[in-house]
């Protein structure tokens, strides 16, 4: 066979392939299904109590149509959520020089959630493509947990947690299984899923100031910027003092700097400390290892708790040693990855103890072990920021406060600092808009 026509067969098998499995109408109802699931994303992004009311009915149809796809649209569905969901996550690669490899980086969440989606979907049963798409959201690829068909219920009338899942799921199975009463089926369903009862916030008896700051990562990691940010932070923590706040807490990394091996800063911090107690994030070294810490400076002394979970391919790299070694060779040119604790940290502030948390870690479950009463967290979102990740962690942290009745404290560079209470009834919420 001449090279002509081995290339012809080629480019016919290869037309073929494209045709049958990437055919318009599945890609588009692909986008639309995962528009549909996905929307609660954006539409929270209004804070407007309708747009919270129909939220979740969006998703339950999307659902509905998701669960009657073939396998193909099951994969261009998954394809979709990657990127409408994590599309942001690529935007990190800007401060570190690699800007042309954001499409790429935006290519591989949607192939990686769109092959866990074809597996989801390539069993025609129903029963256990919602089997599947449950347990998504405790499959965790690379260690990372932020893609969670739960966090659908966050915004509206019903209960984010596996409850609510599964008895919207039942419906949406009884009104494609049930000839006579599909309707009654799918109305239970969604009844059973309704949140009834909420738990009273907990706030702590101190009078708290969470920092917020808006620094450009531009900025943030310029040595040439280290002192003005410094005395910015420093003059943040007096005026707090100033205000008469008892606990004053600042975002992550807010000193860019190994804040254990600068004792005359450190020693400010202290002195401050006698006024106001006060945590912030910087990095620690401590015997050739490198940490992300939050620091505790009370009456005079110092507390480390260093980071427990790690950022997957931010912090460190889930991968086997030697593609670790490539990699961080080719992208941070030769740095090791963070070391970490070998658990989570818990400190107390007049009498109330605390669960530590910086950034990633306030999205995990590992942190709300044993229901904590109070999480303060510390993050950083300039790296993501103008984008849709602060409300993605902000539903994430909403979730994990609802399902353990907690409340979480969180002081943020780049997006909002705030309080973060478990979920009230949205019809308390609606009553009490009309109040006021």
């Amino acid at each position: 066979m001449s090279l002509k026509y081995f290339l012809a067969a080629c480019r016919s098998f290869i037309k073929n392939l494209i045709s049958r499995y990437f055919t318009i109408n599945e890609i588009i109802k692909g986008f639309f299904i995962a528009l549909l699931i996905s929307n609660f994303i954006f539409l929270t992004l209004f804070d407007n109590l309708i747009l919270e009311f129909i939220s979740p009915f969006l998703a339950i149809y999307g659902f509905y149509k998701l669960f009657d796809a073939n396998r193909f649209e099951f994969f261009h569905t998954g394809f979709f959520i990657g990127i409408l969901w994590f599309y942001w996550v690529s935007f990190s690669l800007v401060y570190y020089g690699f800007a042309f490899l954001i499409p790429l980086e935006i290519l591989f969440f949607g192939l990686v959630y769109g092959l866990i989606f074809l597996i989801c979907g390539w069993w025609k049963n129903k029963f256990i493509r919602a089997i599947l798409l449950i347990l998504i959201s405790y499959f965790y690829p690379f260690n990372f947990n932020w893609l969670n068909l739960e966090l659908v219920l966050v915004p509206g009338l019903f209960e984010p947690n596996l409850r609510g899942l599964c008895t919207i799921f039942a419906g949406i199975l009884a009104f494609y299984y049930l000839k006579k009463f599909k309707l009654l089926g799918l109305f239970v369903g969604v009844i059973l899923a309704l949140q009834i009862t909420q738990e009273k916030p907990n706030f702590l008896p101190l009078k708290t100031k969470l920092i917020n700051t808006q620094i450009s990562q531009y900025t943030k990691w310029n040595p040439k910027f280290s002192k003005q940010h410094i005395i910015e932070a420093l003059n943040l923590i007096d005026e707090a003092i100033k205000d008469g706040y008892k606990f004053i807490v600042l975002p992550e990394n807010a000193f860019v700097t190994h804040l254990n091996l600068e004792p005359n800063l450190e020693q400010i911090l202290k002195e401050k400390s006698h006024f106001s107690t006060i945590l912030t994030g910087a990095l620690a070294y401590e015997n050739g290892r490198q940490y992300n810490s939050s620091f505790l400076f009370s009456k005079g002394s110092v507390q480390r708790f260093d980071k427990f979970i790690l950022v997957p391919f931010g912090e460190e790299i889930p991968l086997p040693n030697f593609i670790k070694k490539a990699l961080n060779l080719l992208f941070f040119n030769g740095a090791k990855d963070f070391d970490k604790a070998s658990s989570f940290s818990d400190y107390k502030v007049d009498n109330q103890v605390i669960r530590n948390a910086i950034c990633y870690e306030v999205t995990r479950s590992e942190t709300y072990k044993n229901s904590p009463k109070f999480v303060v967290a510390i993050s950083n979102n300039g790296w993501f920021t103008p984008s849709t990740e602060p409300n993605l962690q902000r539903l994430l942290i909403k979730y994990y406060a609802t399902k353990h009745g907690t409340t979480v404290y969180h002081s943020v560079n780049g997006s909002k600092s705030e309080i973060i209470t478990p979920k009230e009834l949205w019809v308390v919420k609606f009553i009490n808009l009309f109040k006021k």
